[in-house]
């Protein structure tokens, strides 16, 4: 062998040690990694070849377990940094880090599974402009956006159910969405998306009213095949063939705004006209709606709830339906009596109370209209300290 050949393949032989010394390193598992860095798309993350003798070991994108009440994303270390993230610990058995994207006031995100959060939170906000932030959709395969109010508590309406001093606003998307407030903390919305134009997502508190608000808002974007997007209409989305259904800003508590008239002001938010969905699960065929356990104030959408005593107020003695029905209401489709099946013979109810109901008109859902003034009237019926609505249904097997 000539003495040529033999430094070609001396050099050969070193440059194929280093290459495989500096692979083994840099794919060696700490706080350092970055090699699973090279991907940074999100789904499944599939082994990728190196260098002939080193494997690196991708890992799904999946939400993970985090140290506070966020949960967060299986992303890379890079990725994280990238998306100014925050790491809260591991994920994917330490190959990858559980990654919490958070975003405040005047930002934008195209980030799937973004928390939108007051300034300073969970401390109290003290109000001030408008905070928003400029949702845009990760990739063309996204039709539909989950607005979770993890933690959503705002001042209250007026004591006409307008909400004048805090506000929560959602524009942009192909879903309209009623202007909000109060406590609608655990609430869940749907929102489409209109192709390509971004949904902005905008909190007005008024600074000149001290109060203790704050909210903590989840941002999941679902693509066009994700079996958890809602049917186009319903702005909520129940699944389970038990739950409860709960109006914005429904609590047992009195708004302690006086109405126009001077009466004791009203929970219920004016000017709603949305559609409420429950996913028919396989096997069951009709539904059946009530009153939330023993709270006597679930449901009163039109009366006078201060001069109501316990035999009027949650019973079928307050009940209302039909034509007397005009102002604020909810719309359970072709109803009928539990147990007999007898027609109700419409499909309005409201009042001061409920009588269990059932329908198996199909698809499972329910509207909810407020007009504009929540509070006595001299041209409507008084209505007085009322609260809105929470009521748990029950699927009923074929």
């Amino acid at each position: 062998m000539s003495i040529n050949n033999m430094k070609h393949k001396l050099i050969w032989w070193s440059i194929a040690a280093f290459l495989v010394t500096v692979a083994a390193f840099t794919a060696h598992d700490d706080n350092f990694n970055d090699l699973d860095d090279e991907e940074t798309s999100y789904g499944e993350r599939k082994g990728k070849i190196l260098f002939p003798f080193i494997s690196i070991v991708r890992f799904a994108n999946v939400d993970c377990a985090s140290t506070n009440t966020m949960n967060g994303t299986c992303l890379a270390r890079r990725e994280c940094h990238n998306l100014n993230g925050t790491i809260t610990g591991m994920c994917a058995s330490r190959r990858g880090r559980c990654c919490i994207v958070s975003r405040g006031c005047g930002t934008s995100t195209n980030v799937n599974n973004t928390y939108f959060t007051s300034p300073g939170y969970p401390a109290a906000y003290g109000g001030g402009q408008s905070c928003g932030i400029i949702v845009n959709r990760c990739n063309n395969n996204i039709c539909q956006l989950r607005i979770d109010l993890l933690d959503m508590v705002l001042a209250q309406p007026n004591g006409d159910g307008v909400c004048n001093t805090d506000s929560l606003i959602i524009t942009g998307g192909n879903t309209i969405v009623p202007v909000l407030c109060g406590d609608n903390t655990g609430q869940t919305l749907f929102v489409d998306f209109n192709g390509n134009a971004a949904i902005t997502i905008a909190v007005t508190a008024t600074l000149a009213t001290t109060f203790t608000r704050r909210w903590n808002i989840r941002l999941t974007q679902l693509g066009c095949d994700c079996p958890g997007i809602a049917p186009n209409g319903c702005l909520q989305y129940y699944t389970g063939t038990t739950g409860n259904i709960i109006g914005f800003n429904y609590g047992s508590a009195a708004n302690t705004a006086l109405s126009a008239s001077l009466v004791t002001g009203t929970r219920q938010l004016a000017n709603l006209n949305y559609g409420i969905c429950i996913r028919m699960e396989a096997g069951f065929c009709q539904i059946q709606y009530s009153q939330t356990g023993n709270d006597p104030f679930s449901f009163t959408l039109t009366g006078d709830v201060d001069g109501a005593d316990n035999t009027v107020l949650g019973t079928a003695v307050g009940a209302v339906n039909g034509a007397a029905c005009t102002t604020d209401f909810v719309v359970i489709p072709n109803p009928v009596l539990p147990g007999t099946l007898t027609p109700v013979n419409t499909d309005r109810f409201c009042g001061l109370g409920f009588v269990p109901v059932q329908s198996g008109a199909k698809p499972f859902v329910l509207y909810v209209v407020t007009d504009g003034n929540e509070g006595a009237t001299a041209l409507t019926p008084p209505d007085v300290a009322n609260r809105g609505f929470s009521l748990a249904y029950t699927q009923i097997a074929c």
